[in-house]
């Protein structure tokens, strides 16, 4: 079983340098372009060295205070399909989960600054930066794994939470698994949402993961909370699965991310004590039986 990004395919590259791209990544992406294309070199030979058309460069949104919140996220959701979905097979934009977040905010800069095709973590980052000014959504990553023919998928998108409604941000190969109107009433409509469309594309949803809202401050040196609970989508019922979903949008709701995340550390560090406590039981009520055995011999 292989397991890959929703967005993203085996043999991914990667851009870990600044920007021009080097000539050694540029030999790699021509190589793979040609090992993938059905006129594989004569293909290449009709592009490489030829003056091509400039394309130009979609404009970040201007999102005026006059706007609606879903105005906005809908202008927000129009510029990331301009820059469209990236299908050359390399990655322009390292993303590192662990980096902080105004760290991220820099590499989302610098996706605007050279517009080319994203994948879906990227999207994510860039959602995060373009929202900054919108303190009043909550914003969560939301990231699901499917199945589909023995191959194993990863997608990720961003969750937006704003006056008892919820949608979602992001980008894929499918319109239907990224931008998600700002209309579902509860965290359970957005996700069943999301499971039917990827039934519609033969998927199967194995698991979903919620992670804490993003601070909007974009010099915050946190990083960010990918993981914060998981649902086990094919293990649960309908009803266990509103039930945690429900239990999720009343911590939202009702908390920060830092409360959310004091609160979660708090309940790991309690059923660790717990444990500890009953296994010391178990041992004292296992060596008082030894010894009154003992004493009745």
């Amino acid at each position: 079983m292989t397991e890959t990004d929703d967005d993203s395919d085996d043999g991914l590259l990667i851009n870990k340098e600044s920007f021009p791209l080097s000539p050694e990544l540029w030999t790699k992406m021509w190589k793979r372009a040609e090992q993938i294309h059905p006129n594989k070199k004569q293909m290449s030979g009709q592009i490489r060295g030829q003056v091509l058309p400039e394309v130009p460069a979609p404009t970040p949104p201007i999102l005026r205070s006059t706007y609606s919140v879903s105005e906005k996220l809908l202008l927000i959701q129009d510029y990331i399909s301009k820059l469209q979905y990236d299908y050359t097979g390399c990655q322009f934009f390292e993303i590192k989960k662990n980096r902080p977040l105004c760290r991220l905010m820099d590499v989302a800069k610098s996706m605007i600054k050279e517009a080319l095709p994203i994948k879906c973590l990227e999207a994510v980052i860039l959602s995060l930066y373009l929202t900054t000014d919108m303190i009043a959504i909550q914003r969560f990553p939301l990231a699901f794994k499917t199945s589909f023919e023995n191959n194993t998928y990863k997608h990720i998108v961003l969750a937006i939470y704003y006056n008892g409604r919820f949608g979602a941000l992001g980008l894929s190969r499918r319109d239907t698994l990224m931008y998600k109107e700002l209309k579902h009433e509860t965290l359970y409509d957005l996700l069943k949402e999301f499971v039917k469309s990827y039934k519609d594309c033969y998927h199967t949803v194995d698991r979903i993961k919620l992670g804490l809202p993003v601070n909007h401050d974009s010099q915050s040196m946190e990083v960010i909370m990918w993981k914060y609970t998981t649902l086990r989508y094919s293990k649960l019922s309908s009803k266990q699965f509103r039930a945690k979903c429900d239990n999720y949008s009343k911590q939202l709701r009702g908390q920060t991310a830092h409360q959310m995340k004091y609160c979660k550390e708090l309940k790991m560090a309690v059923s660790d004590v717990s444990d500890r406590s009953s296994a010391g039981s178990s041992r004292s009520s296992s060596k008082n039986g030894r010894g009154s055995k003992k004493n009745s011999a």
